[in-house]
This record gives structure tokens, sequence and C-alpha cells, in this order.
């Protein structure tokens, strides 16, 4: 279940060579790709495992607000904009801060029957791997679910929760590929809204899906609250 939020523009090149958060996730990023493509000794793996040890050390152990934990008069609108933009930043599909992210590359556009559309692009490696050279269709609904939770914000339909999501595989989705997503809204009624998406790989449909989402009201959790179930 993803909360729709406004999409944010995708930060430039020169930007992301100034964010230190980025770097790091980058270099996370390599650091599990190389895990999972070489066949270091187990001497080597012992070396990597301490320095990967020390090199958590600088990190602290400050723990980063969420944005939806922070009781309502505490924050002003800018501040807890901000503390939005940074949990986008670590959302486990697009965020470039989350190591596990890909990261997918979300803007806007208009395709050609000239609707406004949310597109996603990025480029997954054989981590992400189902069957042999193909992606994981669990990781591939995600990626779906992530996508279309822009589309909302496509009408300013407001905060929505995803309450289903169906995904059609029409062919194998290959890994270390390309990847393009379109979400688009289909139609909105009342707190319902149906929007609609689809992965290509070189301009082919690869997979489609449909998502249903609702509006809801957000509350911020009150001083001293518990998170509940």
């Amino acid at each position: 279940m993803v909360t729709s939020d406004p999409i944010p523009e995708s930060p430039s090149a020169a930007e992301d060579t100034c964010d230190p958060a980025r770097r790091l996730a980058d270099q996370v990023r390599g650091l599990v790709e190389d895990l999972h493509r070489l066949e270091p000794s187990p001497q080597q793996l012992e070396e990597a495992s301490r320095q990967v040890a020390e090199a958590r050390e600088p990190l602290g152990d400050s723990v980063r607000l969420r944005w939806y934990e922070v009781p309502d008069g505490d924050l002003d609108d800018a501040a807890r904009e901000r503390l939005r933009d940074e949990h986008r930043e670590h959302s486990l599909y697009r965020g470039g801060h989350n190591p596990l992210a890909p990261p997918m590359t979300v803007t806007r556009d208009t395709d050609s029957e000239g609707r406004q559309i949310v597109v996603g692009e990025l480029r997954t490696g054989r981590t992400r791997e189902g069957p042999p050279g193909r992606l994981h269709g669990g990781f591939l609904a995600g990626l779906f679910d992530d996508i279309l939770s822009g589309a909302p914000g496509l009408v300013d339909a407001g905060p929505t929760v995803t309450a289903r999501l169906a995904v059609r595989y029409r062919k194998a989705t290959p890994v270390d590929t390309d990847l393009r997503f379109e979400a688009w809204v289909e139609k909105q009624s009342g707190r319902r809204l149906i929007a609609r998406a689809r992965c290509l790989v070189e301009g082919e449909v690869t997979a489609e899906a449909e998502a249903l989402f609702v509006s809801v009201t957000h509350r911020p959790r009150a001083q001293g609250q518990g998170s509940g179930g």
C-alpha cells in the first residue's frame, strides 16, 4: 500500500553529485551489486565485512524523524514539506537516499493521446532477478504500485492509498535493461480513483497494471502516541 504524493522534480546530475547521502547510497548499491556478481574468497569477505563495519561508525545514532511522526504545531509548513521531501528520498523504489531503491526517476509527460502521464525510468540489475535473466514479478508489481501512486496527483486528488492492485504479465521483463513505466488516471468518482500503467522495454509493453485508490485524510501522530497496528 502506497500513499500518493505530488511528483517532485527529479534532481539534476549536479545536485546528485553534491548530495552526500546519494553518494553514500550509490556506494552501498555498488557493494550489493558486487556481492551478488563477484565470487570473493572467504578472506576477502572477512576483510570487506570488517571495513563495512568500520564505515558504519561515522553515521552516529541520531534517528531520522519522519514527517508523519511530528505532532501538529511542532513544525511550520516549510519544515514539514522538507521532511516530506526527505521521506520521498528514502522511498523503496525511487528514493535516491535509499540503497535498496534502483532508484527510479519519476517525471510528468504527455503521451501521444494528449493525456497527462507519470513516467518512471530505471535500470535494474540481477539483484532483482527472478527467472533466469528476468525481473522478479513481485518486484515488478512493487514498481507498478509506486509509479501508479503518482497518478492521483495528476488530478489533484490529495492523499490516497492503494486499495487494489492487479498486474497482467504479458511477457518476461528482462534485467540489465532500461525500463519505462507510464501511468495515468482512467476514472475518478468521489473518493475512488482508478489508474492504469504499463511497463515498456524498447517501446514494447511487457506488463500492465490497474490500481484502485481511495482518498484519505492524514492525521499526524500526537506526542507520545504509539504507532498502532
